[in-house]
This record gives structure tokens, C-alpha cells and sequence, in this order.
């Protein structure tokens, strides 16, 4: 007989909650910078360019936070951090948002750069802005994959940790 759904207990809810809600204000804000990131390349906007950083200083990095914390403690009461190899959807998901970090850094440092260029009055086609909305859409991609991997699980039942395997 094929198991349709898994039962968890209850106080496994609240960090499940905060991981999916970290991962779905990360994916809003990341659609926020990306958006204003192009639309200060298109008009040169200095306040284009506050908000986007503001967007990727104040949205994404606490969204980031959630999502990773929780997801470290979740792991941690299904007994994942017990297993000597965890399946492989949540070493997609530690791999997302170990580089996601290093993205969303890296994008929040050509956003600044870009503003304090442009602040400074110079002209031109500064490709900063462009360097940074195409890391973000990039760290996008990532966090689809670590969804499809988070939703689809694609592991056999040998995977769970001890704590889950049916006898």
C-alpha cells in the first residue's frame, strides 16, 4: 500500500510555517530588486537605485535569515542534522541558499556602488546596475530549483532518518 500523505506532529508546524514564509518573502523581495534594479539601469534614478538597495538590504537579507534559520531548525526536529547523508533535496537547499548568500552580497555591493556613483553625478551606461539584477535573477533560478527539490522530495523511503521509517 502507497503512503499518500505524511503525518508530522504538531510542533513541527511553527518552524515549517516560517521556513515557507522566509521562502516566500525572499522570492517577493528578490522580484522587487530585480524590478527596480532594471528600472534604475533604464531612467538612472538615484532614488531607483535608494529603493533597490533598500530592497536588497532591508527585504531580502532578513527574508534570507528566516529562511535558513528555519530551515536549520526544522531539519533539526525531523532528524536530519542526525543522518550521516541527507537525501539529496535538502542538499539543494543548503547549497541555494549558501551561494543565494553570496549573491544577495554581491548584488548588495553593485547596488551601492551604482548609488554612490550616481550620487557622485557620473554619466554614462553604468552596467552595475544591470551586473546586479542579473545575479539576483540568477539567485531566482536557484530558489525555483530548491522549490521544485523542497516540493518533490525525490528521495526513496531508505532516506528518512531513523525517527521516520515506518517498521
Amino acid at each position: 500500500m502507497t503512503q499518500l500523505a505524511a503525518i508530522r506532529p504538531d510542533d513541527w508546524n511553527l518552524p515549517l510555517f516560517l521556513h515557507v514564509l522566509g521562502a516566500l518573502a525572499l522570492i517577493g523581495t528578490l522580484a522587487v530588486a530585480i524590478a527596480l534594479l532594471i528600472g534604475a539601469q533604464r531612467n538612472r534614478s538615484v532614488d531607483t537605485l535608494r529603493s533597490a538597495l533598500r530592497s536588497l538590504t532591508l527585504g531580502v537579507i532578513p527574508s534570507w535569515i528566516v529562511l535558513r534559520g528555519s530551515a536549520e531548525w526544522i531539519a533539526d526536529k525531523e532528524g536530519w542534522n542526525e543522518v550521516d547523508e541527507p537525501p539529496a533535496w535538502i542538499g539543494i537547499g543548503y547549497t541555494a541558499t549558501d551561494l543565494g548568500l553570496l549573491l544577495i552580497v554581491a548584488s548588495s555591493v553593485l547596488a551601492w556602488l551604482s548609488l554612490r556613483k550616481a550620487r557622485a553625478g557620473e554619466t554614462g551606461d553604468p552596467p552595475l546596475p544591470r551586473v546586479a539584477a542579473g545575479l539576483i535573477t540568477l539567485l531566482v533560478v536557484l530558489n525555483v530549483v530548491a522549490l521544485w527539490a523542497m516540493t518533490t522530495k525525490p528521495a526513496s523511503a531508505s532516506a528518512l532518518p531513523h525517527s521516520q521509517r515506518a517498521c
